[in-house]
């Protein structure tokens, strides 16, 4: 599975574009997170690995921006497993285990559409990257 971040700008909002890609390519999207409203807004979505090429040509050509998910990192030199970062996760990418060191699901996290955990981490142990 591919993650793709989709930006809907608010000329598209009105038009059903996710459903008519869908049919389109005959294919499934997983959709993350999602916010779009009347402004725009962006949809993090998974699409299979196999399909993602003409999915994502599918969405452009509707005039929707589509960024390849940036995945968030972990220094665990610098991390001291404080747990900053466990509590304001909303898909529980970072958990305890059982010597009390600090997990990192890299499969569940939301990347750039979300971020808190970077902002959290007192020692900048979590890093955005490319």
């Amino acid at each position: 599975m591919v993650k793709v971040l989709l930006k809907f700008s608010e000329e598209i909002t009105d038009q059903p574009v996710t459903s008519q890609v869908i049919k389109e390519k005959g294919v499934t999207i997983n959709i993350l997170s999602a916010h779009v409203g009347q402004q725009g807004g962006e949809m993090l979505v998974e699409i299979p690995q196999e399909e993602a090429e003409g999915v994502i040509e599918a969405f452009r050509s509707r005039g929707v921006k589509v960024e390849l998910r940036k995945l968030i990192k972990v220094d665990k030199e610098k991390c001291f497993d404080c747990g900053a970062c466990i509590s304001l996760c909303p898909v529980n990418v970072m958990t305890y285990d059982e010597a009390d060191a600090v997990l990192f699901d890299e499969e569940k996290c939301l990347g750039s559409t979300c971020a808190l955990c970077i902002d959290a981490c007192p020692v900048r142990a979590i890093k955005l990257i490319i």
